[in-house]
């Protein structure tokens, strides 16, 4: 390796390390209070349910045509605590309990979102647009 070879690769991590500090100082600045916050759980795209994270709880049953799993809410938070799929992925993607994060099983098509409903519509986060 070349000296050019070292710099570029310090640029990089360099940009990549400043864009996740700058995300993460965002993110710790939203506002929010334990159980105001919801899941949102969607299948192929479409809505399943929305969830209030509360202390109590409840465990939810998902069964589609395209696999069967089961998230378990608590403590202000959810996590999946089964799956069909044949790598258990979204197993490992632990317990949720932050607007913004997520648990993902894709042979499932399922997507698991935390979000706040009090949010502003104005989030400078939002996405804008899919192309």
């Amino acid at each position: 390796m070349k000296r050019g070879d070292f710099i570029m690769i310090l640029a990089v991590l360099l940009a990549a390390g400043s864009i996740y500090g700058y995300k993460w100082v965002s993110n710790s600045k939203e506002q929010y209070s334990q159980g105001e916050l919801k899941a949102r759980i969607t299948v192929n795209g479409e809505l399943y349910q929305t969830v209030q994270l509360t202390k109590k709880e409840q465990m939810i049953d998902i069964r589609t045509r395209y696999g069967h799993n089961t998230l378990k809410v608590y403590d202000y938070g959810i996590q999946m605590i089964y799956s069909d799929a044949p790598l258990t992925i979204a197993l490992d993607m632990g317990f949720i309990s932050r607007p913004k994060q997520q648990i993902i099983c894709i042979p499932a098509r399922l997507l698991v979102e935390i979000f706040n409903p009090d949010s502003s519509i104005d989030d400078d986060d939002a996405l804008d647009a899919v192309i």
